[in-house]
């Protein structure tokens, strides 16, 4: 019986890389379509220059644009699993800032559990989950940095 869940782990632990890539490609896509809109489509960086405006960022125009930016560029990123680290972290910062500054004002729960809970909720909350797992685990074997990885000769980053 050992040697039958010794080999399941085994077959699991060999197929890591389908949920980190799919992980991965997913948030990227997410996010360079959310900030593709928000960069290409007017009345899209509007609401999120409102919003700037709403939460008193200094410079909300260009304070919309870098987020903007950030989201299409470190998305595309993600998705083809280059600089995986890097823009993992700057999404997970324009997401805590975010919560901080706007989606924590949502919850209207009076009792610590119930507000737990309802923070829990917040997608931004799963986001900032997924990215700091990838900023720790890597982007896995089918990626950019993966295959910058294997040609440098470098052993184990690609995983």
């Amino acid at each position: 019986m050992t040697h039958v869940i010794q080999n399941a782990l085994t077959m699991l632990r060999a197929g890591e890389w389908i949920p980190v890539t799919a992980a991965r490609v997913l948030i990227g896509v997410f996010f360079c379509i959310s900030g593709g809109t928000k960069l290409f489509v007017k009345a899209q960086f509007g609401v999120l220059e409102k919003t700037m405006v709403q939460i008193h960022v200094p410079f909300p125009h260009w304070t919309a644009l870098f987020v903007a930016m950030v989201e299409f560029a470190c998305g595309a990123g993600l998705a083809l699993g280059l600089l995986t680290p890097f823009c993992a972290a700057m999404l997970t910062v324009d997401m805590i800032v975010a919560i901080a500054t706007t989606s924590v004002h949502s919850i209207q729960a009076d009792r610590f559990l119930a507000w737990f809970d309802d923070f829990l909720y917040l997608p931004e909350v799963l986001y900032v989950l997924i990215l700091v797992w990838l900023i720790f685990s890597g982007p896995g074997r089918y990626s950019v940095d993966g295959l910058i990885a294997l040609r440098a000769g470098l052993i184990g980053v690609e995983r």
